[in-house]
C-alpha cells in the first residue's frame, strides 16, 4: 500500500538536502592534490572531467567561426595544468603553483578563420568603405576588434585582464594565421555560482553566446 507523504515531512526532507555543488573558491590542500592527480592521469578520465568547461559551437553561414568557448575555474585550471606537464611535476609543485595567484575564472574564446573571413583580408572585409581596394594580409593582432565578456543575471562583470594571441599552421608547406585565441581573466569572487553568459561580439555582426552552468561546475 502507498502512503502519501505529509507537506510538513516533504518541507523537513528538503530542508536536510545538501546544497547545490558549486564551484570552490578558494580550493582546499584535499581540492588541490584531486585535481593534480586527476591531470595526470593523462587519459579519457582527465578529459572527461573537462568536457564540461568546453563548448563546441557550430560555423555560422559566414565570417569568422568561434569553435570553441572555454570557462575554466580555478579547479579546472589546476586539472589542465597539471595535463599540460609531463612527468616530474609533482602535487607539491601543484599546489605551489596554485598558491602563486589569486583565484581567477578565465574564458578563452577561439576564433577559427573560414574561407569567407581569412588570413587574406579583402576590401570586403573593411567597414571603412574608403579604404583603398585590392587585397591585405590580416594582421596579427586582428582578435581586438572582437569585443569580448562574461555576465550574469543581465550585468557585466568587468575583467582584470584580456588578452589575444593569434594561431598559426603547423603544415610543412605553410606556417600562416589561421586564427587566434582570447583570454579574459575575471577575479573569482565577482562570479557567482550561477548561470554565466561568456559572450563575443565579431567585427562582422555575430553575436555569439554560449552559457556555462557555475552551479554545477567544481
Amino acid at each position: 500500500m502507498l502512503h502519501q507523504r505529509s507537506p510538513l515531512a516533504v518541507a523537513t526532507a528538503l530542508l536536510v538536502l545538501p546544497p547545490a555543488f558549486a564551484y570552490e573558491t578558494p580550493l582546499t590542500d584535499k581540492t588541490v592534490r584531486e585535481a593534480y592527480f586527476l591531470g595526470q592521469h593523462h587519459d579519457a578520465s582527465t578529459q572527461s572531467a573537462l568536457k564540461p568547461y568546453v563548448h563546441i559551437l557550430p560555423a555560422p553561414p559566414k565570417g569568422p567561426h568561434i569553435s570553441e568557448i572555454r570557462l575554466f575555474t580555478p579547479y579546472a585550471q589546476v586539472v589542465e595544468a597539471s595535463n599540460a606537464q609531463s612527468a616530474g611535476y609533482s602535487a607539491q609543485q601543484a599546489a605551489g603553483d596554485y598558491h602563486s595567484h589569486a583565484d581567477t575564472i578565465v574564458v578563452r574564446f577561439h576564433i577559427e578563420f573560414t574561407p569567407s573571413y581569412g588570413y587574406i583580408e579583402s576590401d570586403r572585409d573593411r567597414s571603412d568603405l574608403a579604404a583603398e581596394k585590392g587585397i591585405s594580409l590580416r594582421s596579427a593582432d586582428f582578435w581586438r576588434a572582437f569585443n569580448t565578456g562574461l555576465s550574469q543575471n543581465d550585468q557585466w562583470i568587468e575583467p582584470l585582464s584580456r588578452d589575444g594571441e593569434p594561431i598559426y599552421s603547423h603544415s610543412e608547406d605553410s606556417g600562416q594565421m589561421i586564427g587566434a585565441y582570447i583570454w579574459v581573466t575575471y577575479d573569482a569572487h565577482d562570479v557567482s555560482s550561477d548561470e554565466a553568459i561568456a559572450e563575443i561580439f565579431t567585427p562582422d555582426g555575430q553575436h555569439v553566446t554560449s552559457t556555462f552552468d557555475l552551479s554545477t561546475l567544481r
